[in-house]
Order: C-alpha cells, then structure tokens, then sequence
C-alpha cells in the first residue's frame, strides 16, 4: 500500500484465531497481539497501532468493554477498530457501532474479506498522514465537505427501494436521489452529499463502474461511498473486491435496514470528524507558518530571536 509501515494490534483470546489473522495480514506491517482486553489496552496505550482487530467475546473484558474503554481515552479514541467476531446478530453490530467502530466482521474469515476491510481503514490513515504532510508544505486546500447540510445522496433505480431507504434514513439529513449512473455521478459533483449510496445495479451502468467514476472526482474526495449489495452469494467476491480496490469504503446489504442505517449514520460522523481534523490541522499550520513570518521580520529588523 505505501512505505509507511503500519502498526496492527490484534485482540482475541483465541490464539489459533490470531494466527490466521497474522498470517492473512503478513502485508501490513508490524503486527501485535493480545489474548485479553486488559493486555490490549496496555499494548494500545504503550506504542499506538493504526487499527485495532478485537473479539466481542472473550472472558474478563469483552470487546465491547475494551472499545468502550479505548473511545473514552482521549489519547486511543481515534484508533480505528474493527470487530471480527462469529456473532452475526444485528444488534451486536449496531452496538458495535453506537460504541464507535469502523467496521464489524464476522467469522468465518476470509483473506480477501479480512484484507478489504484492514485495507479501506490503512488507506484512511495513510490519507491523514499524507494530508498533514500536504498542509505543511502549504500545497493542500481541501475539499467543502460539511459547509453544507447534511444530505444523504441515493443513487437507486428501483422505486420501492428508494423509498424504503429514504424512509429510513430521513432523520439523519436530507435525502436526494438519482436513478441512473448518469445523474448519481452529476447530482455528486452539484450537491456535495456527506455520503452516496450506490445501488450495485443501475440502467446504465454497474454500481462498481459508478464508484470507480465518483472516486477520481476531485470535488468530492474524502465523501465516503456506500455500496449496496443484492444479498446474491455470487457477487460477495466482487463486492470485497472493491474494497479491496478502494471503490467503495462499505457495503451495505439491504435486508438488514437498522445495521444499513448505523452504517450510514457511522460514515456521517467519521466525515464530521475528519472535518474537525482537517480544521485543526489547517489552524496548527498557519500557526506555524504566522510564527516563521515573525522569525523572518526580527530577522530582517536585524534581531537575532533566541
């Protein structure tokens, strides 16, 4: 993915579950482990890893404590965490995300799965990193993501659908729409959603062409992307793929509307947060560059600072 080498921590009390997991992410740097919450929390507070993988259940310290604990921790709440447990219940999900995970996955893993979900998390650290490193040399000026209104942009051709989903998503901004590639990919480019849903099938084109075209969209770089997926077992592959890929950053199923509906809301609040980011670090480098013009003047005034 880059040069940069990430920093994994791995928390499962099954030792042979760690071991898969090792082994399906030997691509992504160093990689720590601990078989309790308590031990994890100790390695997360010792050296901060990028992304955190955790088991709901384990004895003592359940994830869901441990994720509890580290979003409180004003030094590990940013810490991405995805939970991989063989829980498949939608409430489990919802909780998880209500507690302020990034994504949840269940067992039993794949390596394809596994790694599109580690790789969408890396590429958002590694877009961070490569931000700060932009507004330093004063060469970034970022996109107007949350200037606008809340506005959750449906591309959907089925009528049916797109109500169900407008209905269900309505509390949580203004819901626009459109029912072809066409006008999804110039409704995105006018309207500046905080978050685009894309059907995977469209009239005159696929979900997945959809998502490669919004993503080479300068305007509006960093609105996450989410796919929604037919349910057909088929197309599991192709849809990891896209992650895989960078396409998309979720994909959402539409039989199971209150876990679509915490996934959503958990994109609006991660642009919301990086909003904040990009704007406290916008403030920390005009600081810097203010107090190097000073520097300059007491120089050519022919005061030397101490």
């Amino acid at each position: 993915m880059s040069a940069y080498k990430f920093k994994l921590l791995i928390v499962d009390d099954d030792v042979a579950t760690v071991r898969i997991m090792s082994d399906m992410l030997s691509d992504y740097g160093e990689r720590r482990f601990a078989l309790s919450g308590e031990m994890g929390l100790l390695l997360a507070r010792q050296s901060t890893p990028d992304l955190i993988l955790l088991d709901a259940s384990m004895p003592g310290m359940t994830g869901f404590d441990f994720c509890e604990i580290l979003k409180a921790d004003a030094e590990l709440a940013k810490i991405p965490v995805i939970f991989v447990t063989s829980h498949d219940a939608p409430a489990l999900e919802i909780d998880a995300f209500r507690l302020g995970a990034s994504d949840y996955v269940t067992k039993p893993l794949n390596a394809t799965q596994l790694r599109a979900r580690v790789e969408t998390q890396l590429r958002k650290r590694l877009k961070i990193l490569t931000q700060s490193e932009r507004f330093r040399s004063g060469s970034y000026l970022p996109p107007t993501l949350g200037a606008l209104p809340d506005n959750i942009l449906i591309v959907e051709s089925d009528a049916g659908r797109l109500s169900s989903l407008q209905d269900l998503l309505h509390d949580l901004g203004r819901c626009t729409s459109a029912a072809t590639g066409a006008q999804g990919l110039e409704r995105a480019l006018h309207s500046l959603p905080t978050v685009i849903l894309v059907s995977a099938t469209l009239p005159d084109t696929t979900g997945l062409e959809l998502c490669a075209a919004l993503r080479k969209e300068p305007r509006i770089e960093g609105v996450p992307i989410l796919l929604l997926a037919n349910g057909v077992a088929g197309d599991a592959a192709r849809y990891e793929q896209a992650l895989l890929l960078g396409l998309a950053d979720s994909v959402l199923k539409y039989a199971q509307p209150t876990v679509l509906k915490a996934r959503v809301r958990n994109a609006m609040a991660a642009v919301h947060a990086d909003q904040k980011r990009i704007g406290a670090m916008r403030e920390y480098w005009l600081a810097v560059e203010k107090a190097a013009r000073r520097v300059e003047r007491k120089n050519d005034e022919g005061n030397i600072p101490e």
